[in-house]
């Protein structure tokens, strides 16, 4: 009980900072935030982030987006129902290059701009199995060759507004790693 009652303290502590999730038979089943971080949601869920150069960027990327090879897609082994939000999400990985797991699920749950820019509905979000198969995936060659002939046809001001560093390869950086921080499993 002592050990529990650490572990909870702990773990509530750190709720006052970030959302931590709480994992039941190792499933997400509720979250832990602060009354502080519950009144910002409002104002976050109220955001128009029409402006953002992402978004600016996304609305050229769909006129410009082809279908990629199937083979291309195979490699990204995502279940679902919309390929073109696939692709962008490749394509926000490519061009944003998270350091882990981790942190790609993170953004993908958190991150308003960068939802909006795969065009996520409210309460989608990726497992972080399906966000390591799409590092994993985005490290093959024949993905990157997809990605490298579309941003080509976007204008370099648009990706330069974006902020584009592409210094780092996903594949160079990319390493398995476990949830631990910010998650409860019991």
């Amino acid at each position: 009980m002592l050990e529990l009652d650490r572990h909870l303290s702990q773990s509530l502590e750190q709720a006052r900072h970030a959302p931590v999730n709480v994992q039941r038979y190792g499933q997400p089943w509720v979250w832990m935030l602060s009354s502080d971080a519950w009144a910002d949601a409002a104002r976050w869920s109220a955001l128009d982030a029409s402006g953002h150069p992402l978004m600016v960027l996304r609305q050229a990327l769909d006129a410009r987006l082809q279908p990629w090879p199937e083979s291309a897609l195979a490699t990204l082994a995502q279940e679902c129902r919309e390929m073109r939000m696939v692709q962008r999400a490749v394509l926000l990985v490519t061009l944003r290059a998270p350091a882990s797991v981790q942190r790609l699920h993170d953004d993908l749950r958190y991150h308003q701009v960068y939802r909006q820019f795969i065009g996520f509905d409210h309460g989608m979000a990726w497992s972080p199995l399906q966000c390591m198969r799409l590092l994993q995936a985005c490290a093959t060659p024949l993905l990157r060759r997809c990605v490298d002939d579309t941003l080509a046809r976007v204008p370099s001001s648009l990706l330069d507004a974006a902020c584009v560093t592409n210094a780092c390869r996903v594949g160079d950086r990319l390493q398995e790693q476990r949830i631990s921080a910010g998650c409860l499993s019991y």
